[in-house]
């Protein structure tokens, strides 16, 4: 039924894909996409509230045995506003209009992903309770969903379940991939300074030496982590600044490093960040300087609930076949503020594979065959997931 559907549907939907590449907006600023996408769901009938979290925006649908009054089990989806602050380099028709922006992650896929999801389900009411489509700003920033959630997300717009998508290149173009416990990793910002009496490069005893003390910091951490954290855990640390001294034969009296904390396990992340604080202090001792370190928590794994797993996995069977599913599909070391929604309602989030670059690369280009997957995949979730008896649903 769907695909039949989709027939008619399927230009404008790449109508709504051109649309929203060629006018992107970073995290935030999502005025006009944010306005695009309301427009859109209210067109379909849907109740739409928008400004939520600065420009988030919510759709809700009743199915044919709900009402505002009852709204049975209430099923969301989460797709994403922003683009990325960078140049496109890829040769496509619809290019971005705005030089310094452009969708190199794939989020108007995304978006136009769930605007046909919403579109079919406006058209096939037979599912029992509510569905909301969730428009979230500022995942880039890993701050837009915690923007919606202070402003009362689900206070506003109860959900039982969450489900989000994203194309993934590390799938074979079609296949749905379904992580069966941690999708994504957690992200921590990593800053240390150290601090030092300086002194001139031909007598550092006369001093300290803070950029000799940094680089074996930053040696020290990578050799231990890998004794540290089991082998069959998820868990790195990189440091990708590392700033210190105006002259070359001055040894300087501050350095900087900052670093990212990735990791898939709660566990592994507080070892982890006991691990820099443990480095910083030998590291004192070893060298004589003063070292401050600051850990920020951005973003909590995005774990999935095994019901939600399920559901997903069944769906996609359903409407995809079994071939092109993959059951306990690898974790990816990238991370998305999806878990902290995921960490108030339960939900999952899965990926649909694509070729060509990666997402975040200038020639990142989104394949449009994920719209119809994706879709389908939501909109059979809907059906089943809002049944008064979904809780009690036993998958095979």
């Amino acid at each position: 039924m769907f695909a039949t559907w989709y027939q008619t549907q399927s230009e404008t939907s790449q109508d709504w894909l051109h649309h929203l590449h060629r006018h992107p907006e970073t995290g935030f600023e999502e005025v006009r996409t944010a306005q695009f996408v309301a427009d859109r769901l209210r067109d379909f009938g849907y109740q739409v509230a928008t400004g939520i979290g600065g420009t988030g925006v919510v759709g809700t649908l009743h199915g044919a045995q709900s009402t505002p009054e009852e709204p049975g089990r209430c099923i969301g989806f989460r797709a994403e506003l922003d683009a990325l602050p960078m140049t496109e380099k890829a040769q496509v028709s619809y290019a971005s209009n705005d030089p310094a922006k452009f969708h190199g992650c794939g989020h108007d896929g995304h978006m136009v992903t769930a605007l046909t999801a919403a579109a079919y389900l406006a058209e096939n009411r037979d599912f029992d309770g509510t569905v909301r489509f969730i428009f979230q700003p500022a995942e880039e920033l890993l701050t837009g969903a915690r923007a919606m959630l202070a402003d009362g997300l689900f206070d506003r717009f109860p959900c039982d379940e969450i489900y989000a998508l994203h194309n993934s290149p590390d799938l074979p173009s079609g296949q749905v991939g379904v992580p069966s416990t941690a999708a994504l990793s957690s992200a921590d910002d990593i800053d240390i300074i150290f601090h030092a009496n300086g002194a001139h490069g031909s007598m550092p005893h006369t001093g300290e030496d803070a950029i000799n003390a940094a680089a074996h910091l930053v040696t020290s951490v990578q050799q231990a982590a890998t004794r540290l954290v089991d082998s069959r855990a998820a868990g790195v640390i990189s440091f990708g600044v590392f700033h210190g001294g105006t002259a070359r034969n001055i040894l300087p009296e501050t350095v900087r490093l900052e670093g990212t904390m990735r990791t898939t396990s709660a566990k592994v992340r507080d070892r982890l960040a006991q691990l820099l604080e443990d480095a910083a202090r030998a590291t004192e001792v070893l060298f004589g300087v003063r070292i401050d370190v600051t850990v920020k928590k951005v973003a909590p794994v995005t774990l999935n609930d095994p019901a939600c797993v399920a559901a997903v996995v069944a769906s996609a069977n359903r409407v995809h076949g079994v071939a092109r599913v993959v059951e306990n599909a690898r974790s990816l070391m990238a991370s998305e503020d999806f878990s902290e929604l995921s960490s108030v309602v339960p939900g999952a989030y899965f990926f649909v594979g694509q070729d060509g670059p990666a997402p975040h690369h200038p020639e990142f280009v989104f394949d449009t065959g994920i719209i119809p997957i994706g879709a389908e995949i939501f909109a059979d979730l809907a059906k089943h997931r809002t049944s008064q008896t979904a809780n009690s649903y036993q998958f095979q």
